[in-house]
């Protein structure tokens, strides 16, 4: 008599495995990316709060200084270059000179009293953000 060979589950089984593990892998590839653009938009996003920190700091040197560019330069630790403020920092967005990263502008528009302005900070992304700031009163 011949002994036949009952077929068992292991074909099956490898197979589940196979496709078991594939899925594994497409979840585990999906959740890489997803690592990686939270770390992309975290990055931005503290560069963006630093950025908006350091213009509120300006214009508020700017305000207290009634709009006097000179002496919010000298108060900020910045430059006047062309009748506006400049200020620049480097990657830890202390204020630096020579070696900037981001460069903070601000430049003085008098009008009736008022002196406003328009302070944009600048990195090697492109501009991060653009405001409108205003003094209480124009320097004497």
């Amino acid at each position: 008599m011949e002994e036949r060979v009952k077929p068992g589950g292991t074909g099956l089984f490898m197979v589940e495995l196979l496709a078991s593990s594939g899925v594994f892998v497409l979840c585990a590839a999906v959740c890489i990316a997803l690592f990686v653009k939270a770390e992309t938009i975290s990055r931005r996003s503290e560069t963006l709060s630093r950025a908006v920190s350091a213009a509120q700091t300006a214009a508020e040197y700017f305000r207290a200084c009634g709009g006097d560019v000179m002496e919010t330069a000298a108060l900020s630790g910045g430059r006047v270059e062309n009748g506006s403020l400049v200020i620049g920092y480097d990657a830890e967005w202390a204020v630096a000179e020579g070696t900037e990263v981001f460069t903070l502008t601000l430049t003085p528009a008098p009008e009736d009293g008022w002196v406003d302005g328009e302070l944009t900070v600048t990195g090697s992304e492109g501009e991060l953000l653009r405001w409108q700031v205003g003094a209480l009163e124009a320097a004497s």
